[in-house]
């Protein structure tokens, strides 16, 4: 994905949106899609974790839910 192709995707989310990528491992890869996640701040994230955690890993319905966009990379499901 290019500058302008990630920026034109970017451009259509409301301006408060957060945009997180994958956390963890190495290297880097090309973007290939965008996607909406629900997701939680995760307050005792340890190095190797993300800030953020999707709703599945908690059990308190009641956590603060934020509506983010995450850039995949092509190889980000294997991290």
């Amino acid at each position: 994905m290019t500058a302008e192709e990630l920026i034109a995707q970017l451009q259509k989310l409301p301006s408060e949106t957060p945009v997180l990528v994958e956390g963890y491992e190495t290297g880097f890869d090309d973007i290939v899609e965008l996607t909406p996640e629900q997701v939680v701040r995760y307050r005792h994230a340890q190095e190797w974790d993300g800030e953020y955690q999707t709703l599945d890993r908690f059990s308190n319905t009641e956590t603060e839910r934020l509506k983010a966009v995450v850039i995949h990379g092509r190889r980000g499901h294997r991290r």
